[in-house]
């Protein structure tokens, strides 16, 4: 009986700490990799925004310079 119990006990706390595992991967590895991912993606995207905001400002000062300074 005594075995028996002590068998119960180990699966027990084997099945709980399967889970506990699963807890803690959850919270220290997956959760900060999703928060480093949004992080970088927001940050490429506010940098592309630039980036096309600033080509399109150079575009229209050449467009101009060239009217003022470039006719045939």
């Amino acid at each position: 009986m005594d075995t028996e119990m002590i068998n119960e006990f180990y699966l027990l706390q084997e099945s709980r700490s399967n889970l506990k595992y699963v807890e803690l991967l959850d919270d220290h590895v997956y959760a900060p990799i999703v928060k480093a991912n949004v992080e970088v993606t927001t940050w490429v995207s506010k940098r592309g925004q630039m980036l096309m905001h600033l080509e399109a400002r150079m575009n229209r000062s050449i467009r101009r310079l060239r009217k003022k300074y470039l006719t045939f």
